[in-house]
């Protein structure tokens, strides 16, 4: 048996993960998700910059490959469907950032296949249906000191390393603080949603998005298609929306089904034929709705002693087009500095793990969190309410599309040269 036990709350991206590549330096590994079964919904995700040298070190590329989504590009149409512009998708193998990635693939498969990374490992255990209850660690004073952890169903166990991958709204970041640390969840103002409809003899495979005009808040409809029967509809909207607000904190699917037809409804474009769909079918049970905020952490928090913070529940940007890139290359870094003091069948001390983790912190915080604190205004001028507004940004998109600036834009310099740490430990062959 290792004498490395880990604990990793979370079954998304980052979770599978770094259950992964702790599997490669032979700690014993228990990775827990609250959903009764691998949590394989959600929509498109994609893999951009440093995401894709990080997927062919994890061995994946030919299955996200084999998964990929192939959508030709993302077009701009008015509300009478009318295309005003179109960007096509990245090339293969051209390294560029297009609107369109060459790495599309649904959220469940890329799930699945970072399960499958592990799935019959004796070192990795699955568990299903379970989080966790409460913890407590012994003092950091403790050089031989172990994490207590209490399940939900009420069984204990001690683990050496807990590791909190469990989203922006994490709950045991929040047991990690303690009460009464302030909620690191910033608002940015407004909600992006998703859920799908049967799909119909018209609809495109492009990513086809819509801005509509409307006196009260700015919104955006649109549509992608990753397989034959089904179309996916994606709002964005920005600015406040009182019933949206309490219909999300209500956790009720009717109520938030009602408030976004009542929103979008009458919009223009498929708006009517999308959000009968919503209330009638049921596809549309899937919808997700989640706020645009930014998890804004101080720094030298995104652990406490054994405790450690990786993913969203570290470093959350809703959308911003890198979360899935962020989260694989986190738990790498996470996994490279424990394996950087950690040697086999020799227990990892207290001080090793707290160093490792605030290492992990100090190299990846400066990345992780390069978008954070965008500007307000960008995201207004780019979401017009306005027909006049709607009518600069096509005209905008047309030139953007003709000088291809879609393939300019992504990261800043500094953080597209940022080069992915070398961790022999986790690249050499698994014994």
């Amino acid at each position: 048996m290792s004498s490395l036990k880990v604990l990793i709350v979370g079954g998304g991206i980052a979770g599978p993960a770094l259950a992964y590549w702790l599997s490669r330096i032979g700690a014993e590994i228990t990775l827990i998700e609250r959903s009764p079964e691998v949590r394989a919904s959600g929509q498109q995700l994609d893999l951009r910059g440093q995401g894709v040298p990080m997927m062919k070190k994890m061995g994946i590329e030919a299955a996200v490959r084999a998964a990929s989504v192939r959508e030709p590009g993302l077009q701009l149409v008015d509300i009478k469907g009318r295309t005003k512009a179109f960007f096509p998708a990245a090339q293969t193998g051209s390294n560029k950032q297009g609107i369109t990635s060459e790495f599309e693939i649904m959220r469940g498969d890329l799930v699945r296949i970072l399960y499958g990374l592990t799935e019959g490992l004796p070192n990795v255990k699955h568990l299903f249906g379970t989080t966790v209850r409460s913890f407590t660690q012994d003092e950091e004073s403790n050089s031989d000191g172990k994490v207590h952890v209490t399940f939900q169903d009420g069984r204990e166990e001690d683990f050496d390393i807990v590791v909190a991958a469990d989203g922006t709204g994490s709950k045991l970041r929040k047991m990690m603080l303690g009460p009464d640390a302030p909620d690191p969840r910033h608002p940015l103002g407004g909600h992006i949603g998703y859920f799908s409809i049967p799909s119909a003899p018209g609809d495109s495979d492009r990513a086809t998005f819509c801005l509509l005009p409307g006196p009260r808040v700015s919104r955006i409809i649109g549509t992608r298609k990753d397989c034959a029967d089904l179309t996916r509809i994606y709002m964005i909207m920005r600015g406040a929306v009182p019933e949206l607000d309490a219909a999300y904190k209500s956790g009720n699917l009717a109520e938030q089904k009602k408030a976004l037809a009542d929103l979008y409804q009458d919009g223009g474009w498929e708006c009517n034929r999308f959000f009968e769909a919503l209330r009638t079918a049921p596809e549309a049970d899937d919808l997700y709705c989640t706020p645009f905020e930014e998890v804004r952490l101080p720094k030298g928090s995104w652990s406490k002693g054994r405790v450690v913070l990786i993913g969203d529940a570290a470093h959350s940007a809703t959308a911003n087009g890198y979360g899935t890139t962020w989260g694989l290359i986190g738990a790498f870094i996470l996994a490279g500095e424990i394996g950087n003091v950690y040697e086999r069948d020799s227990p990892l001390s207290t001080a090793a793990i707290v160093q490792a983790a605030k290492s992990y912190e100090e190299k990846f915080r400066p990345i992780a969190t390069a978008g954070h604190g965008g500007s307000q205004l960008f995201e207004s001028l780019s979401a017009p309410r306005s027909r006049f507004g709607i009518w600069i940004m096509h005209m905008f998109a047309k030139v953007a599309s003709h000088l291809h600036l879609d393939q300019m834009g992504g990261l800043d310099s500094q953080t597209a040269k940022w080069p992915l740490p070398d961790y022999p430990k986790l690249e050499g062959q698994r014994e």
